[in-house]
């Protein structure tokens, strides 16, 4: 069992570390204020930029006129003629119809 003295000697050697342990740490000192200082910024007032785009040019050319339908307009490299339009011409300048596999 443990006795009252026991008990007594413990109780007042915590006490006695937990002084002695209290004494021995220094108190932080608290941060250093820092005193604001004041500045003062000049500036100019803002000024609005203007950006001047030239209009563009435009050119007005009349339509690109296309020879009427069966005037001869060109040749391919196999001879065969064709119109302004794209339709195939026969010897005679008649429109050959394009389902048609006999020249």
């Amino acid at each position: 069992m443990v006795s009252a003295r026991g008990v007594a000697a413990a109780a007042l050697g915590i006490a006695a570390s937990a002084c002695s342990y209290s004494h021995t740490t220094q108190a932080v000192p608290p941060p250093p204020v820092a005193v604001p200082v004041t500045t003062t910024y000049v500036t100019t007032a803002p000024v609005a930029t203007a950006y001047v785009v030239p209009a563009p040019a435009v050119s007005v050319y009349p339509p690109a006129t296309t020879p009427p339908a069966g005037v001869q307009a060109f040749r391919d490299e196999y001879g065969f003629r064709y119109d302004g339009q794209g339709n195939r011409l026969d010897r005679y300048g008649n429109i050959i119809s394009p389902y048609s596999t006999t020249p």
